[in-house]
């Protein structure tokens, strides 16, 4: 442990400063500083963290290297790489796509020329004209005369109780 106190090392904060920027004190008071530095040890670390931090300064200054020649083919290689492995599994997809595309405008064109014949060859719609509710059921009685009775009409419901048991007793049951 040290026998100095921290008022005392206030006293050398300047002079460690001049220390790491390179200005040379004179030399009593260079003597000075090195003999409180032998003392005390938290001064020697931050003396040290001083110069480190200085050296880092001065690299951070000097002017990048170069890169190689063929950094940049790597690298959109390697970004190339990357979007393929991504679309990887639409690969498998692909052909089904292009054949379900291929299939919608074959039925586009089925449907385009089959419109097209429609419009040309087709004959023209003629609504059938509207009849009368008497020329309706005229024409259903006529119909069902000339081809007669297809299937036989159920017989008539017994309207009370009564009927029931005389069509009952008529028939010898």
């Amino acid at each position: 442990m040290s026998n100095w106190t921290p008022v005392v090392c206030w006293r050398y904060r300047t002079r460690l400063e001049e220390r790491v920027s390179g200005n040379r004190l004179r030399p009593e008071a260079d003597s000075q500083l090195d003999e409180h530095l032998r003392g005390c040890p938290e001064c020697r670390q931050a003396l040290d963290d001083a110069f480190l931090a200085s050296d880092l300064l001065h690299q951070a200054d000097a002017p990048a290297l170069d890169a190689p020649t063929n950094f940049s083919m790597r690298v959109m290689a390697s970004i190339r790489e990357e979007i393929s492995r991504r679309e990887a599994p639409n690969v498998i997809w692909r052909p089904l796509e292009l054949l379900a595309s291929r299939f919608a405008v074959a039925a586009a064109t089925v449907l385009l020329l089959l419109s097209i014949y429609l419009a040309e060859f087709a004959p023209p719609f003629r609504p059938a004209p509207v009849a009368s509710q008497t020329e309706v059921s005229s024409q259903t009685e006529a119909s069902s005369q000339e081809a007669g009775p297809v299937m036989p009409e159920p017989p008539a419901q017994p309207s009370n109780p009564d009927e029931v048991l005389m069509s009952l007793a008529g028939e010898g049951q």
